[in-house]
């Protein structure tokens, strides 16, 4: 399904085979205007593969002459309140990809499609607040007669590496510092530790045992288990990463592990794109906890970055324990869309207490995001 728009083309994408005629374009394009890893085609196609329940893939790639100058990852759902679009990545590595020389364009066209051809009354998207594409899209949404608001989301986290490792540590607080020391000769009281690094892009499978081994000791498996859930969006990265690290050049992936006495009873899975690191996920052995395991796997996974001479480590995240390696953090906010006169309706109705709590009885009117 394709539409037109004055000599550029917005093509519909909902299956693999089309996705990957496009993919040598798609990453070109990611690789030109953006250092964000999980814009990369792979990483969408696992996305689509885990879409959430409810939720229909709908990928929007703009071209000019066959080529590719912007592609909108997207989703949609109906719901008793109207249809909604959100972006296809999880909210904390969700963006647009449109070229600089058309970004005004395809953001104007989107808005069109979107609301007009789609027919969509919500449209949410999570940006971070250094998102090229943040102003334009907030100056289109008055020509569109587009309501927006915006909340604060969970900020990330970034270390800039502008000097070597002795130096930066010197900087840390004295107390962490200290603390880290006694938490490693507590581990030597147990046993002999050691930390052990392995690539993804040689030894994907071997990688993922490791890792499955440790989360199947977290506190987090206790509320997988209760709750039915997997954690399918590590699932995906991994797969994602390893599938991307074959053919895009400057990408790597691994994960260091700590190891006590022969066990692995922690990790830091990291990807690194264009000299920036991003640190996807840490996680260890709840038997092991008051030994600090997720601290020291991290803070020897930093260590590593400032050996490698990377750019910065973006850690995703601002849970707090992340303070101790970094003040900056970069902000992220949620924009919610509405078109006319539903806003009005659906905002008068959300204001009301009562038909708030009606809402949130019966949670699947509004689709969790």
């Amino acid at each position: 399904m394709s539409s037109m728009y004055n000599g550029i083309t917005i093509h519909i994408i909902q299956n693999m085979n089309d996705l990957l005629l496009i993919e040598h374009q798609w990453n070109g394009l990611v690789n030109k205007v953006s250092n964000n890893p999980f814009l990369l085609s792979k990483f969408a196609k696992q996305f689509i593969e885990q879409n959430p329940k409810g939720w229909t893939p709908i990928i929007l790639a703009f071209l000019e002459n066959e080529t590719i100058i912007g592609i909108a990852p997207l989703k949609t759902r109906k719901s008793l309140m109207g249809r909604y679009v959100d972006f296809l990545n999880p909210s904390w590595c969700s963006d647009f990809i449109f070229d600089e020389k058309y970004k005004s364009t395809c953001i104007n066209y989107l808005f069109d499609f979107l609301f007009n051809s789609l027919k969509i009354n919500f449209a949410f998207f999570t940006l971070s607040i250094d998102s090229p594409n943040l102003k334009i899209l907030t100056q289109e949404c008055e020509s569109h007669n587009l309501h927006m608001e915006t909340k604060p989301e969970m900020g990330r986290r970034i270390l800039h590496i502008k000097s070597e490792w002795t130096e930066y540590e010197a900087s840390l607080p004295r107390k962490y510092r200290k603390e880290m020391r006694r938490t490693e000769r507590n581990l030597s009281k147990v046993g002999l530790w050691s930390v052990r690094h392995i690539d993804g892009r040689n030894r994907k499978e071997e990688l993922i045992k490791k890792i499955d081994s440790i989360e199947k000791r977290s506190w987090k498996e206790v509320w997988r288990n209760q709750e039915g859930e997997d954690d399918w969006i590590l699932r995906s990265v991994i797969e994602a990463a390893g599938q991307q690290s074959k053919i895009t050049e400057n990408f790597e992936w691994g994960s260091w592990f700590l190891e006590l006495e022969g066990k692995n009873v922690a990790y830091t899975l990291v990807i690194k794109y264009k000299q920036v690191s991003y640190f996807v996920k840490t996680s260890y052995d709840e038997q092991f906890k008051k030994f600090y395991p997720g601290i020291v796997i991290q803070n020897f996974a930093i260590h590593q970055q400032f050996i490698e001479q990377n750019e910065h480590i973006d850690f995703l995240s601002d849970l707090s324990y992340l303070k101790e390696w970094t003040n900056d953090c970069l902000p992220r906010i949620s924009i919610q869309l509405t078109k006319g006169a539903m806003h009005s309706m659906i905002h008068c109705l959300l204001k009301n207490r009562i038909i708030a709590k009606v809402i949130s009885i019966y949670s699947n009117v509004i689709p969790t995001r």
